[in-house]
């Protein structure tokens, strides 16, 4: 093949190169190539003109893949939402920490205050329910129930003696607290093992009026260790095992204390052994004589009527709560709260407001066995003896309490707001 054929074939293949290059849209060896066929030169430069223009064209394409490759490895370098992860640091954390747990102690304290502002109320219900059963009593039987026979006593329906009842005043009240079923258990004239069977059933019985909640549930507590005798009031021939307790006293008055008994206020007396004695004390009159300056509404074997009430039925505490050490709130070593709560007359439901006894928030390891108090926060609640419920600053002056739990002093208290 001679040199001039084979240069027209190499500018062949160049063109045809060159034709495909435009089929794939590419313009950029055209306008190299094409002037050079329609001008008369040599074939010779119109093939080094032709090779020029591939070279440029492969440059080209080579300039473009590697611009494409690098946009799509940029492209993939960026990061998608799912790779994105937010990070904090130590202190954001603990700063986060330390603000959830300020709202959730907010929350918390609010949510306790409620309740226990809840509790308050349920306590100022049941001693206004304490209140008109009182003064229903009083209306039917002319004076306030009295406090019984002495603390080794439990209350007997059957029991219709000169004497009284020797159940206190928690006993006498269950029939106008709708508490019949619960009063006649036990009676005092049936058999041994009936009684005893009737009496630890009666022992147990939950009566919600008598319990505050924000001091303790109305299950059953337990018993002194050390007490044997509380275990065993007369009529009982097997020893209880546990009983229901209430929170409330009712008001003795604000009389001197005997300093040689003030473990044992407001009288350490057992109450005679049977009914029998009873009624030999009441014949012979030989019954203890409560001190003079008892000058509340109820005590031993007395029940003051309201003609009684000489400073106003408005201006004397007719119940309250009473003071229990917290560390005995269920376990019967407090002194004043260790009897059934049926039991007759002692410090478990009767309370003074002398000085010897102030009025006392409930503390863990300390014991005020005369003291009326509470569980609450903001004070004691108290039922006057028109029916009025109020609660007392612990703060309260101690002359204007003193006052409040004497019916006959001749000053009449207003009592603070």
């Amino acid at each position: 093949m001679s040199l001039i054929a084979s240069n027209h074939l190499e500018a062949d293949n160049c063109l045809a190169s060159t034709r495909q290059c435009e089929r794939e849209k590419d313009q950029l060896l055209v306008p190299v190539v094409m002037p050079c066929l329609n001008e008369a030169r040599t074939v010779e430069a119109c093939i080094k003109q032709a090779r020029a223009g591939c070279e440029v064209l492969k440059s080209a394409k080579t300039s473009k893949e590697r611009i494409l490759s690098q946009s799509t490895e940029s492209v993939a370098a960026i990061p998608t939402p799912r790779q994105l992860r937010c990070g904090f640091t130590l202190v954001e954390v603990l700063v986060v920490i330390a603000i959830m747990g300020l709202l959730i102690g907010l929350v918390l304290t609010a949510v306790e205050t409620a309740r226990e502002s809840a509790r308050r109320m349920q306590c100022q219900s049941n001693l206004k329910q304490l209140g008109i059963a009182a003064m229903n009593f009083e209306s039917a039987k002319r004076r306030f129930p009295d406090g019984g026979w002495g603390f080794q006593w439990q209350g007997f329906a059957d029991i219709r003696s000169a004497a009284g009842q020797p159940g206190s005043w928690t006993y006498s009240l269950l029939p106008y607290l709708e508490q019949t079923s619960v009063y006649q258990l036990g009676g005092y004239h049936s058999s041994s093992s009936q009684r005893d069977l009737d009496l630890d059933r009666r022992s147990i019985a939950v009566v919600p009026v008598y319990s505050c909640p924000s001091r303790r549930s109305v299950d059953p507590k337990q018993f002194d260790p050390g007490c044997s005798g509380c275990r065993l009031p007369v009529g009982k021939t097997t020893p209880l095992t546990v009983v229901s307790r209430a929170d409330y006293a009712v008001n003795a008055g604000d009389g001197d204390p005997n300093q040689s008994l003030l473990m044992f206020w407001p009288l350490y007396f057992e109450g005679p052994r049977d009914l029998d004695e009873a009624n030999r004390l009441n014949r012979t009159s030989e019954w203890p004589k409560p001190p003079a300056d008892w000058t509340g509404i109820s005590w031993l074997r007395r029940g003051v009527h309201l003609g009684e009430l000489t400073d106003g039925a408005s201006h004397v505490f007719l119940f309250g709560e009473k003071h229990v050490m917290q560390a005995g709130y269920s376990t019967g070593t407090d002194w004043g709260d260790n009897e059934p709560m049926f039991s007759g007359f002692n410090n478990d439901n009767h309370r003074s407001t002398h000085p010897q006894w102030p009025l006392l928030r409930d503390m863990r390891g300390f014991m005020s066995i005369g003291s009326f108090g509470a569980a609450h926060s903001t004070g004691v609640n108290f039922v006057l003896a028109d029916g009025s419920v109020h609660q007392l600053s612990y703060g309260i002056d101690s002359k204007t309490y003193r006052m409040l739990g004497n019916r006959r002093d001749g000053n009449v208290v207003e009592l603070p707001e």
